[in-house]
């Protein structure tokens, strides 16, 4: 495989900690990002996002003959058995399923509706979620050795299903939200996410306060044909959240890649239309 740092959105070298979390391995047949800081946990734990080359996106399709064979690439490189693969169908819900050891290699598994996140703490469970400018956000706790893996999309964010995750990890999965460690993935970020009053509404009711205190929803000389635009800046909504419920900014490893920047890169349902393939997460316990 060749080790490969990305590049700014205009191509100029990274060198600085803001590019320095996530690396690119390609093995000529995938190309798939991966955390820098999760390789002191390589014995233990794996997570990769897949990237546009060679042709590796997922078309947003509920047969399951067409996503299973998409995941084709990605088990080779991981040497996994793509019929393991755990995925939901995802609505944007903020409905969170944890995977018991009697779900592993159940084929109901593949029919999880209405979830748009799954934990565990079961190695042999190798959890999937797509995305395509939604927020994917992971999680994995060290000490108790438990993962997670989260879609955000902005109904998500704004049904705080990563505030739920959190919740969980700790209620139910014991974890110390200090030894927590999250991972932000590629997804459209501020520059890109124009919103019309509508969703901006949705925003400033559920983040009242985060609104008042930081600058999260910025508004523009731009309009379309539902009129004025604004600007919504969901990474720094999760992240603050994020923190309030206790894991610490330290913990937090953000690969600032934007998916319609670098639609070259990833696959944006808003650079890419209404024939949009999306990216995928796969994370599991080893």
């Amino acid at each position: 495989m060749t080790y490969e740092f990305a590049k700014y959105p205009d191509g100029t070298k990274c060198e600085r900690f803001l590019m320095q979390n996530y690396y690119i391995l390609d093995d000529g047949k995938t190309k798939l990002l991966k955390f820098k800081k999760l390789d002191e946990f390589k014995d233990k734990i794996e997570l990769v996002v897949s990237l546009k080359a060679y042709n590796n996106g997922f078309q947003y399709e509920k047969e399951k003959d067409v996503r299973i064979t998409k995941f084709n690439a990605i088990s080779e490189s991981l040497n996994i058995d793509k019929m393991k693969i755990i995925f939901p169908e995802q609505l944007h819900t903020n409905n969170i399923k944890i995977i018991e050891k009697e779900d592993i290699n159940n084929n109901s598994c593949y029919k999880l509706t209405n979830i748009d996140g799954l934990l565990t703490k079961e190695k042999g469970a190798i959890l999937a979620t797509t995305f395509a400018d939604c927020t994917p956000l992971f999680f994995y706790d060290p000490i108790k050795n438990v993962i997670g893996n989260i879609h955000s999309g902005w109904p998500g964010t704004t049904k705080k299903i990563g505030d739920k995750a959190v919740d969980m990890l700790v209620n139910q999965m014991g974890c110390n939200p200090k030894n927590i460690l999250c991972f932000i993935g590629p997804h459209i970020r501020k520059e890109c996410f124009l919103v019309n009053d509508d969703v901006k509404e949705i925003f400033e009711k559920t983040f009242t306060d985060i609104c008042k205190n930081y600058n999260v929803i910025e508004e523009t000389n731009m309009h379309n044909e539902k009129g004025k635009q604004y600007r919504i800046d969901t990474t720094l909504i999760n992240k603050i959240m994020l923190k309030e419920k206790g894991i610490l900014e330290e913990n937090i490893y953000d690969c600032n890649l934007c998916t319609v920047c670098n639609k070259d890169m990833f696959h944006s349902r808003r650079a890419e239309g209404i024939n949009y393939e999306v990216n995928t997460g796969i994370m599991y316990l080893k």
